[in-house]
């Protein structure tokens, strides 16, 4: 480290470049300030086996994060002061944790660790929070490998995709079509309209007299074997069995759609090549994806997911379309934000992170579950993320709705998930246990 500076140092190790912030990491700052009430906060939340590490072990655990994120002892960061402890209440589950956790603000270190004792059963809970100007859901996941010491899942690699009858056309004909369809792909929400409601308008220019949004958290959890099982057997991906149960439960939620009563999934897409794979920072562009709500079979509506999803990832992965991402400069990404998460563009975030398989431990505790934590976009009501991790799947639920509503669509998405896996048992005969599906 010798001869260089702080920024310098934490630009090698976190991938991003000294001096101002690029795209999208300055984009997320522009919306930041334009939006202060929504908040940029994701994490995860971590319980764990017995009493939490005393405060010296968990300081030391973190150290392999502080120093990914350019906060610890290298670079001059107290990443001790990020360290808190609490005591869990009487009746406290670990979700009521996680809801707790999206209404405490973010320290001056833009993340922060709290551990909380006293769980039923006798266990922990570990709430690891970051800004989202320092990383991303992937950036997230690689943090938690470093932390927890595991094997980091490849960034750059996506869920086992369906066989793509076309991809027989060859390299050379992807070489052409790709960069086209990711062209039109990210450039259809950026020249829509802009909303008409010029008052709602002002509001975000001013959006410093905003409250913060009242946020409430509720997850569902099941075995990652059953949404492979039924991706496998439908020739689709774990991510399409996602969104299309996603669809499902939001089928009688019409107070969560657009106002044209359309429901636009944002999903983020992981851009990173094989150079930049275990960067933190971000590096994904926003996918919109229309989900089929008013379709009222289970088997359908993942086939409509599963076709409109269908090689757009990979389009977007095309080396040519990260060279212009890297190009775009810092002042145009603030705008391209603004129109991405415009409620009136997309109904709500959908994201998608893949975190390690193997068993987790921290501070020589064994981590028992994970609960992800994800932001809301200013004016939107509902975000959701799926998170994969130890052969667990979860899927946490942020919404400005009230608590119980937030449980609702939990418990929706799970029987839309039993759905999906009879819609499955009806096409092959191979029936998924009931307890498989459960907790």
């Amino acid at each position: 480290m010798t001869g260089k500076s702080t920024g310098d140092a934490a630009g090698e190790l976190t991938g991003q470049p000294t001096g101002k912030p690029l795209f999208p990491d300055a984009a997320l700052a522009a919306y930041g300030r334009a939006h202060p009430g929504a908040g940029l906060t994701i994490g995860v939340v971590l319980e764990l086996a017995g009493p939490p590490p005393e405060r010296r072990q968990l300081a030391d655990s973190l150290r392999p994060v502080a120093e990914l994120l350019g906060t610890g002892p290298s670079y001059g960061g107290p990443w001790n002061g990020a360290v808190e402890y609490a005591e869990a209440g009487p009746g406290r589950e670990l979700s009521d944790v996680a809801h707790e956790a999206l209404t405490s603000p973010l320290g001056p270190h833009r993340w922060s660790c709290a551990a909380v004792a006293g769980l039923p059963g006798g266990t922990s809970a570990l709430v690891w929070r970051a800004d989202h100007r320092l990383l991303d859901g992937a950036g997230a996941a690689g943090a938690l490998a470093a932390w927890t010491g595991a094997h980091r899942p490849d960034a750059a690699t996506a869920s086992p995709a369906r066989a793509e009858p076309w991809r027989a056309r060859g390299a050379v004909h992807r070489a052409v079509t790709d960069p086209l369809r990711a062209a039109w792909l990210c450039g259809v929400p950026l020249l829509e309209r802009p909303r008409a409601n010029a008052e709602e308008r002002a509001g975000d220019a001013v959006g410093a007299e905003h409250p913060p949004t009242a946020l409430s958290y509720a997850c569902a959890e099941t075995g990652l074997g059953v949404l492979r099982d039924i991706a496998r057997r439908h020739g689709t991906t774990v991510n399409d069995v996602y969104l299309a149960a996603l669809s499902g439960a939001l089928r009688t939620r019409p107070e969560l759609h657009g106002p044209d009563g359309r429901v636009r999934a944002l999903v983020p897409v992981n851009v990173r090549g094989p150079g930049d794979a275990a960067v933190l920072r971000n590096r994904h562009i926003p996918l919109r994806i229309p989900l089929p709500v008013a379709e009222p079979e289970a088997g359908r509506r993942l086939a409509l997911v599963a076709a409109r999803t269908a090689g757009r990832a990979r389009a977007l992965r095309h080396p040519l379309v990260r060279a212009v991402f890297r190009s775009i400069p810092a002042a145009a990404g603030g705008w391209c934000f603004q129109r991405y998460f415009d409620p009136a563009h997309a109904t709500l975030l959908a994201s998608n992170v893949r975190g390690p398989s193997s068993a987790l431990a921290v501070a020589g505790r064994r981590v028992l579950r994970t609960l992800p934590l994800n932001f809301l976009p200013a004016g939107h009501r509902l975000s959701t993320v799926l998170a994969t991790a130890q052969g667990r799947a979860v899927v946490g639920f942020t919404t400005s709705e009230p608590r119980a509503a937030a449980e609702s669509l939990s418990a929706a998405w799970l029987g839309e998930l039993r759905a999906l896996a009879s819609a499955q048992a009806a096409a092959t005969g191979v029936t998924t246990s009931p307890t498989a599906l459960a907790r």
